[in-house]
């Protein structure tokens, strides 16, 4: 995986979660989300969704986060063929780490 060590919670994230037969190993990317959280060590979705902040902020552009997640990370989530544009499903990422790790501010 060549993965971008600038934020290594993701690349993990996207490398276990999110590889090429992540949709064999779970019913959609909540569900992967819900293995990351359960299998992971305290504190993983905070780093998670902390990545995530950086990276939106960091990564302007629609195809630049584009770039990023299928490229860098190397993640298999064509998301925008779910109608998803990558910045907001990043989001949704975060929002639902934030949920199912019983963060006190997840809505």
């Amino acid at each position: 995986m060549t993965g971008t060590t600038r934020y290594p919670t993701l690349d993990y994230f996207f490398g276990v979660y999110m590889h090429q037969d992540w949709a064999v190993d779970y019913a959609d990317e909540w569900a992967a989300v819900d293995a990351f959280v359960a299998e992971s060590p305290a504190g993983a979705a905070d780093l998670l969704r902390s990545e995530i902040a950086l990276v939106l902020a960091k990564a302007p552009t629609e195809d630049e986060m584009r770039r990023l997640i299928l490229d860098d990370f190397e993640a298999s989530a064509m998301m925008e063929n779910l109608g998803w544009k990558y910045r907001d499903w990043l989001q949704a990422l975060s929002d639902h780490a934030a949920k199912v790790s019983g963060h006190p501010r997840a809505s």
